[in-house]
């Protein structure tokens, strides 16, 4: 399928695609159309490129999905795997929460100094 009807299927932008494909997160194949080529792309991309924006939307950056994705392309990824996965997201996300305490409080008591 070509990228505008996957971007459509998917709900993302074509921009959205080219950067996924850019970032080697998805694959395509160059087709040529006379002296032009364009992108065409797996039905399997319609999954990926939906859990990849799952992914996104529970904290995983585009940097951290590129070995999942391909693991996905190429074999998917079992539930223990993607316990594991989410597992460590949530580690991660404790220790931001616990920065973002310390540095909250940090501010806070450096205001409450200026304001007495």
């Amino acid at each position: 399928m070509k990228i505008g009807e996957l971007a459509k299927r998917c709900s993302v932008s074509k921009d959205t695609i080219r950067l996924y494909t850019k970032l080697d997160l998805i694959s395509c194949r160059q087709k040529a159309a006379g002296s032009r080529f364009y992108a065409e792309y797996d039905e399997s991309t319609v999954e990926l490129v939906k859990g990849i924006r799952i992914a996104q939307s529970i904290g995983f950056t585009l940097a951290e999905l590129k070995p999942i994705a391909n693991e996905y392309a190429l074999k998917g990824i079992a539930p223990e795997r993607e316990r594991a996965l989410l597992h460590a997201k949530l580690k991660e996300i404790a220790e931001k929460r616990k920065y973002l305490d310390l540095l909250t409080k940090n501010i806070q008591e450096k205001l409450d100094r200026l304001e007495d």
